[in-house]
């Protein structure tokens, strides 16, 4: 070997064949005719061939190309044949491990031209570099930003739709400012939330707890919230979050905690593939059911997939919803 490469051995006792051979990142020669000359032992490793397989063979026997990927890394190799540092593109191969299994890496090339003395080019020197992480964290990146997107479409698309009902149920501007606002305000709280929990939904429990202690100050002997630990899907929770808010926000104006006696109880189980929750308001006197639609009940008209039934008692309103568990609850959207 260190007489085909002759231009790589020094003197005095140190041989750059050899020491290339010791180096962690993969390179290999070829002469004028694009036959191995030289590959040292990294490059072999990633490349999954031994030198006995490579020494003196054409890289395209070697290393099998479509006719025109083929064409391409020629080229290339003219190039610097011709005198000029090349690149070669990003490219997935598929190595075979010992145990016969595949894995695909990603290597970036670069080719640079050996001048003898004479100043003429009389080898190619290629060195690369494993890019698999940097192109995986590429792509991560990619559907990060393209998710991103989405979600902040899907959440301006809910923004001007709470707007377009809040306007058309307000009836003067301050009155749709602030419940405009106010709505705001939770799905921001929502929003908050799921971006902490990597956006894989959230406990009903958290929900109902954000949304209560924030029209009650904390006054936990004003409520109560019962129920098996069940976290929502992504879309259930900021469904879930908007009723829930609805709810909580009549009942501060209207309901139970419009009055110091008012009680609220909130509780929800499974049954017959359906999670029921039932919110039960009570300590009040003389309810009766509203004279007109509000934001609420247009919101449960928008979300066909719940069962609601409203219940105005003497006492407080009590409002039992019964989804599907399939579409509710995380990890059972495609049960």
């Amino acid at each position: 070997m260190a007489d085909t490469l002759a231009f790589q051995s020094g003197t005095g006792g140190f041989d750059l064949v050899q020491a290339a051979d010791q180096w962690l990142q993969p390179m290999m020669a070829l002469d004028r005719q694009f036959r191995f000359v030289f590959a040292n032992r990294a490059y072999q490793r990633i490349m999954g061939k031994t030198w006995k397989e490579m020494e003196g063979r054409y890289f395209f026997d070697v290393f099998y190309h479509t006719p025109k990927k083929k064409a391409e890394v020629e080229a290339t190799f003219r190039e610097t044949m011709d005198g000029e540092i090349t690149h070669l593109a990003e490219q997935p191969y598929e190595l075979e491990q010992p145990d016969g299994s595949i894995h695909v890496r990603t290597w970036q090339w670069v080719q640079k031209p050996f001048f003898n003395a004479d100043g003429q080019v009389t080898h190619i020197i290629q060195r690369c570099e494993d890019v698999t992480d940097r192109v995986e964290l590429m792509r991560q990146n990619e559907i990060m930003s393209n998710e991103l997107a989405h979600r902040i479409k899907n959440m301006f698309s809910v923004i001007m739709a709470t707007a377009r009902i809040s306007g058309s149920m307000a009836d003067d501007l301050e009155g749709f400012i602030d419940e405009f606002n106010d709505r705001l305000v939770s799905m921001s709280r929502v929003y908050s939330s799921l971006t902490t929990n990597d956006w894989y939904g959230l406990p009903l429990r958290h929900i109902l707890k954000e949304e209560i202690e924030a029209a009650v100050h904390r006054d936990t002997s004003r409520y109560s919230i019962s129920g098996p630990d069940i976290t929502l899907s992504l879309k259930s929770t900021k469904d879930g979050a908007l009723i829930i808010h609805e709810l909580v926000s009549n009942a501060r104006k209207y309901g139970c905690f419009s009055k110091p006696e008012g009680r609220l109880d909130v509780r929800w189980h499974l049954e017959d593939d359906h999670l029921v929750v039932i919110w039960e308001e009570s300590g009040l006197t003389g309810v009766r059911p509203p004279s007109r639609k509000g934001f609420g009940s247009v919101l449960f008209h928008m979300l066909p997939n719940l069962k609601v039934t409203r219940d105005f008692r003497e006492t407080g309103l009590v409002v039992t919803v019964r989804s599907p568990i399939g579409i509710s609850i995380f990890g059972q959207e495609a049960a």
